[in-house]
């Protein structure tokens, strides 16, 4: 039997594909970023979604200040190869395996006097969706993972001079997770059969917090951080175990499995060269290095580990520019570089990661002084990676050579109006 898990409180959720940023990070919170690359972000603030990256940013508001977007994720992930086990070697293809995704984000931010403003937040910094289709060979690798986090948070900034602002932020993070494997075809007639899944959500407390350094008007200097968290997914779990060859018997459990949202960083520089034109850039880490592993506590069958992963940290490079066309139209556009945090050796079916390229454009229209409207469009391109993973269950010897691509297209509107 396949597990339920329980309705979320949230109607906010977030899905996407692997293509989107390293690992398993969202870096879309805004369709006014997609368009320059997210160059430069924590420190541009030119509407309310400078408040997903920098809470120190947001005294450059003097009255209130929505913003609200969204971004439609189009990846294309295939892989690729041969699975090589006792009993001979199949074809192991999937095309098409991570799902497009809505991308969904609200911003506020209100002046409550003139050094003090906060800021109230709904987005989501961490997703995925991979899902193998059924009977696919390589499926004990992993068949499914898949990701859900919303991010509801709230700010408070200081103006402390003419110079210096800085910020502090809550987050309630909301997720939930699922996890899987199948067992081999070649023990199962060919067909897939559940070897071992997980299902849960839970929620957690993070903070941020951020600083704007304004040398002078032409020149701003963002840096901000971002908290790591342990999010705790309670739920279900679904082992089955062989009782004669080619027939299973079915276990349900209950537990959690701890999945790591980890510490990100921002340094971020806007300049102004002239009435028109402007460049800016930004350089993001991501800790990584505390995914280690994922682990399922259960109730009664004890820990199931699921997969040794260890990765790395990793590095986000984002170059910009943005052009005053006249009083009513700003073109922009960026390119970016994202190292993937999944060293070669480490790499898997589950979450083939690879280093990628932005190439970003994006416009905004302002129809009133309040009013304005922002869209972007971004094409990432994934590097093609081989892939080598090994499964080893008693006599039972399998493993998987291929190759996996990835590329996205992600188009986004963000509607901005001051109060």
């Amino acid at each position: 039997m396949h597990p339920i898990i329980k309705p979320s409180a949230i109607a906010l959720l977030v899905i996407a594909g692997q293509t989107h940023a390293a690992g398993y990070q969202l870096s879309e919170q805004s369709a006014t970023g997609l368009g320059r690359a997210f160059a430069g972000e924590a420190a541009i603030a030119d509407n309310a979604s400078v408040l997903g990256r920098n809470p120190g940013a947001i005294t450059r508001f003097r009255s209130p200040t929505l913003s609200s977007g969204v971004i439609y994720l189009k990846p294309d992930v295939n892989i690729g190869g041969q699975v090589r086990d006792n009993f001979g070697t199949q074809n192991a293809i999937a095309n098409d395996i991570a799902d497009d995704a809505w991308i969904p984000n609200l911003y506020f931010i209100a002046p409550i006097n003139e050094r003090l403003s906060m800021g109230l937040s709904a987005n989501s910094h961490y997703g995925l969706g991979i899902k193998m289709p059924l009977g696919y060979h390589a499926g004990h690798f992993g068949n499914v993972s898949d990701i859900r986090t919303v991010d509801l948070g709230s700010a408070l900034a200081y103006r402390v001079s003419d110079m210096l602002s800085i910020g502090v932020g809550l987050s309630l993070i909301q997720g939930e997770g699922e996890v899987g494997g199948t067992y081999p075809t070649t023990l199962t007639n060919g067909q897939s059969v559940i070897a071992k899944h997980v299902k849960g959500d839970g929620r957690e407390l993070g903070w941020n917090t951020g600083i704007l350094l304004t040398p002078s008007e032409q020149t701003r200097i963002g840096l901000s951080y971002r908290n790591g968290v342990d999010l705790k997914l309670k739920g279900d779990a679904t082992l089955s175990k062989p009782v004669v060859p080619g027939t299973f018997v079915s276990i349900s459990d209950q537990g959690n499995l701890v999945l790591p949202l980890p510490a990100t960083a921002e340094l971020a520089l806007f300049q102004q060269i002239n009435d028109k034109l402007a460049i800016h850039s930004s350089i993001n880490w991501t800790d990584w290095s505390k995914f280690t592993s994922l682990t399922a506590n259960l109730a009664h069958l004890g820990t199931l580990p699921i997969k040794e992963e260890h990765w790395e940290d990793s590095w986000h490079y984002a170059l910009g520019m943005t052009y005053q066309l006249d009083a009513k139209w700003q073109l922009r556009s960026g390119m970016a570089y994202d190292a993937s945090p999944v060293p070669a050796d480490r790499r898997t079916i589950s979450i083939p990661d690879a280093d990628r390229l932005w190439y970003s454009l994006g416009m905004g229209y302002q129809f009133t002084p309040d009013l304005s409207v922002d869209l972007g469009l971004t094409l990432i391109d994934g590097k093609k990676v081989d892939v080598h993973e090994s499964f080893t269950q008693g006599s039972y010897q399998s493993r998987f050579d291929g190759t996996s691509e990835g590329d996205a297209w992600l188009a986004g509107a963000q509607l901005s109006y001051l109060f």
